[in-house]
């Protein structure tokens, strides 16, 4: 665990960072730091060291790979929900329909409470990197936002 302290300008900017893109501080804050000391972070999926350096979200193996293309996929839901707020109605929906058909898992909950809060905060947990904001993201109440097209993009990447 790091413990830093930023100046109040630092923090302001992070803050307004955080608010523009939809990501979490730490999540920012460890990215620029593995750039800075010459690692190859996989870019917003929280995952760096020796065993991704280099690797592109197409060349990372297994887990880490769909972990991968689930970030991305989210981030490119993030970025229609920012244009469209309306598409949280659509997650709450989905989740009611799902409840109808007898489907109901913990998570959906999780999701009523997060989508609860507002879009700020449906949009920090669909780019968090963190574990817990990964878990919530395997029961996405998202589905359908992004077209078939764009979804096959996420699963046509080469595997070089």
């Amino acid at each position: 665990m790091l413990s830093v302290r930023l100046t109040p300008e630092m923090e302001s900017r992070l803050e307004r960072i955080c608010r523009e893109t939809g990501r979490s501080r730490s999540g920012l804050v460890k990215e620029a730091l593995a750039r800075f000391l010459g690692e190859n972070a996989v870019a917003g999926t929280g995952m760096s060291g020796p065993q991704y350096a280099g690797r592109g979200v197409a060349q990372l193996a297994g887990h880490a790979r769909i972990e991968a293309r689930s970030m991305a996929m989210h981030r490119a839901i993030s970025d229609k929900v920012r244009r469209n707020p309306r598409l949280l109605d659509a997650a709450r929906e989905n989740i009611r329909r799902w409840r109808r058909q007898g489907v109901d898992v913990a998570a959906f909950a999780e999701w009523e409470a997060i989508l609860d809060r507002g879009i700020a905060e449906a949009l920090r947990v669909l780019t968090d990197p963190s574990e817990e904001a990964a878990r919530l993201r395997h029961s996405t109440p998202f589905t359908g936002v992004l077209n078939p097209e764009e979804r096959r993009r996420f699963f046509e990447a080469p595997r070089s």
